[in-house]
């Protein structure tokens, strides 16, 4: 369950990293502070652990697939 929450919560933080970069590029188009860069890589990171969870999860049987066409 707690994998579940984390895999979650890495999900929302990287939708709301993806739109921090877009509205920095909407408003700055100059974008010399490097605002954008910022918000991006950010946003890798969190992909980058969203995928670490996801991986330790499924190695040690937290989390596992359940879709329909999947007959174990």
């Amino acid at each position: 369950m707690v994998f579940k929450i984390i895999v979650i919560i890495l999900f929302i933080a990287n939708i709301v990293a993806l739109g921090a970069a877009l509205r920095a590029l909407l408003t700055d188009q100059t974008d010399s502070s490097g605002k954008t860069v910022k918000y991006l890589t950010v946003r890798v990171i969190l992909a980058v652990a969203l995928l670490a969870v996801v991986a330790v999860g499924l190695i040690t049987g937290q989390l596992g697939a359940s879709a329909p066409w999947l007959s174990y």
